[in-house]
C-alpha cells in the first residue's frame, strides 16, 4: 500500500494499513448513517453511489499494481 499523503476523515496522517482500514470503517459508518437518515430512497442511493465512486478512487490510489 502507498499511504503517503493519505489522511483520516479528521485530517490526521495515516501511516499504517491498520489506520487506513480503521478510517475506512469510520467513513462507511458515517455514510451509512447519513444515507439512512434521508427519507428519499433516491437520495440514499445518491449518497451511496457517491461514496462507492470515491472509495474506488481512493483504493486505486493506495493499492500497488502488480
Amino acid at each position: 500500500m502507498r499511504l503517503e499523503g493519505e489522511e483520516t476523515f479528521f485530517g490526521e496522517s495515516i501511516d499504517t494499513p491498520e489506520e487506513f482500514i480503521g478510517d475506512l470503517c469510520e467513513r462507511v459508518n458515517t455514510v451509512y448513517n447519513t444515507a439512512m437518515d434521508e427519507e428519499d430512497k433516491m437520495q440514499q442511493l445518491a449518497y451511496l453511489i457517491g461514496f462507492i465512486t470515491a472509495l474506488k478512487g481512493r483504493l486505486n490510489r493506495v493499492c500497488e499494481n502488480k
